[in-house]
């Protein structure tokens, strides 16, 4: 043996022998060279050979040495099950991470009264004509809870659970996946939001925006980008009303849907009063 290859072998040594079973022994690849990390952060490569009790059999340069698993990151884990022939027993199996699931709705759901209030009462203005009434007097009606402390700051309204948040972006709005959680029926509570853009099948350009503001969800149409909403003091128009917005034109701002909850003590409030428009 010469003094180069002496060497050599003294320095893959010194680099396996932390986690080496077995004496290196002369062996011939049977597979391609893979870079395989090790739980503590580092790797080697060399090519897979067989699995062997609690350990990986690899080989490098025409030597064969092994490698525990405990020392194996999960990826070559993996990787050593996709080349071995079977899976043996010692080897665990690798547990998925589960996605993280959504905050739960409330089980509750007064939506359809919500909806029927509203669409009972389009042409009209309720109460005073705010757009917060419409969604107060509705939950009054159905029989669920009035609104919470405002948040994230002072004029957000809160008018239940949260179950969607629409934001807008440079090229429309972002978050729109979370639209199949939304209900009509839903609550939206606008904060400092701008739609402008081109008049869809019609000519011209169209521009609205609202510091604060609080609709009724009536639908939406995913295939369109679009939401329908029943709300009133909109554009100057205190009556309720039913309005398509554009959610790819909506350049500022964000959207919050709420789904409103039960009422800690049905029949409590007082009743609703509507003003003829």
């Amino acid at each position: 043996m010469t003094v180069g290859r002496g060497r050599q072998l003294l320095v893959a040594a010194v680099f396996f022998g932390a986690f080496a079973f077995s004496p290196w022994v002369r062996a011939q690849p049977i597979g391609p060279m893979y870079r395989w990390p090790t739980r503590d952060g580092h790797f080697f490569e060399a090519a897979f050979l067989r699995l062997q009790g609690n350990a990986v059999v690899f080989a490098k340069d025409g030597w064969e040495f092994t490698v525990p698993i405990s020392t194996l990151s999960p990826k070559s884990l993996e990787l050593a099950r996709r080349q071995a022939v079977r899976v043996p027993a010692a080897i665990p199996a690798i547990p998925a991470v589960p996605a993280t699931p959504l905050a739960p709705i409330a089980s509750f759901s007064c939506n359809s009264s919500i909806l029927e209030f509203c669409r009972e009462n389009l042409g009209r203005q309720i109460g005073s004509g705010q757009c917060a009434m419409l969604a107060q007097n509705a939950l009054r009606s159905a029989g669920a809870a009035p609104r919470g402390p405002d948040s994230p700051g002072e004029g957000d309204y809160v008018w239940g659970e949260l179950v969607a948040t629409i934001k807008a972006g440079f090229y429309g709005a972002s978050g729109v996946k979370d639209l199949a959680y939304v209900q009509p029926g839903d609550i939206i509570q606008f904060h400092d939001v701008r739609f402008s853009g081109y008049l869809h099948g019609d000519f011209g350009v169209y521009h609205m925006e609202a510091k604060h503001h609080t609709a009724v969800l009536e639908s939406v149409d995913a295939a369109h980008n679009t939401i329908t909403v029943l709300h009133q003091n909109w554009n100057g128009q205190k009556i309720i009303r039913r309005q398509t917005l554009y959610l790819g034109g909506m350049n500022r701002g964000w959207l919050r849907f709420y789904r409103p909850s039960a009422a800690p003590q049905p029949g409590g409030f007082p009743p609703y009063y509507i003003r003829r428009g």
